[in-house]
């Protein structure tokens, strides 16, 4: 059994990876990601929501699957809001440009730290300093075509696809060491519906999937949702960086 489970991981993506021994950047696949960084340069507020599953390591020998929910605020370039529900729990992370706070509904304490002056900035370093993956967030970034063409041996348009009854563009890279699978709506607005990470290190190949939905664009929200104010008897704990 323990065989077969390897095998059926280790084939994942396979396709993909074959291909990543020689560098092949597809015109069309680059084109497409260009379009979808420059949508989202333009924009002045971003809310979506997504649903997430990831391998998570369990023991030495294997991962579990562990999946969660999320709602995103973004406004400006350095405002963001955002619930996110793992294991049941509420979560929510507030930064207003200078501050971002961490708070957990169920055990009502909270945790604040200094932050950097850009939410894609934030978004670095609470992985970095914290080991916290909040969202895949690849597509906000002004480089994204340029930084998957410097880090991706292998990127190719692999046709349409159907997600959900949307129709989407579907593109993928790969590297020695991972395959990245986009889904990008055909509409006007170029949009991704899902991202596929298939991280093949060991002991096995692991995946994180993100489907997003429910986008609104350019709203204004007001900067109070992005101010925390410490509910009632609530505790602060202190938010130790990681080693």
């Amino acid at each position: 059994m323990k065989k077969t489970i390897f095998l059926l991981l280790a084939i994942i993506g396979s396709t993909l990876s074959s291909k990543a021994q020689e560098v092949y950047h597809d015109s069309t696949a680059l084109l497409i990601l260009d379009k979808v960084g420059e949508y989202f340069g333009e924009l002045n507020s971003l809310k979506f929501t997504t649903k997430t599953s990831e391998d998570v390591g369990f023991r030495n020998d294997f991962f579990i699957k562990e999946f969660r929910t999320g709602e995103f605020i973004l406004q400006g370039s350095n405002k963001l809001a955002a619930k996110v529900i793992a294991r049941g729990k509420p979560q929510f992370y507030y930064y207003n440009g200078s501050q971002i706070v961490y708070y957990s509904l169920e055990d009502n304490y909270y945790a604040a730290s200094e932050a950097p002056s850009t939410t894609l900035d934030l978004f670095e370093s609470l992985h970095t300093d914290f080991g916290v993956q909040l969202v895949a967030t690849d597509f906000l970034y002004p480089d994204f075509t340029a930084h998957l063409t410097e880090t991706m041996d292998y990127i190719e348009y692999l046709g349409e696809a159907e997600i959900e009854g949307h129709k989407s563009f579907h593109i993928g890279a790969a590297n020695s060491e991972m395959t990245f699978q986009i889904w990008i709506s055909q509409e006007i607005e170029s949009r991704p519906y899902k991202i596929l990470v298939t991280y093949l290190g060991e002991p096995y190949a692991h995946q994180v999937e993100v489907t997003f939905d429910n986008w609104e664009i350019n709203m204004n929200y007001p900067e109070s949702i992005f101010e925390f104010l410490p509910p009632p008897n609530s505790k602060q704990i202190t938010w130790t960086k990681k080693d």
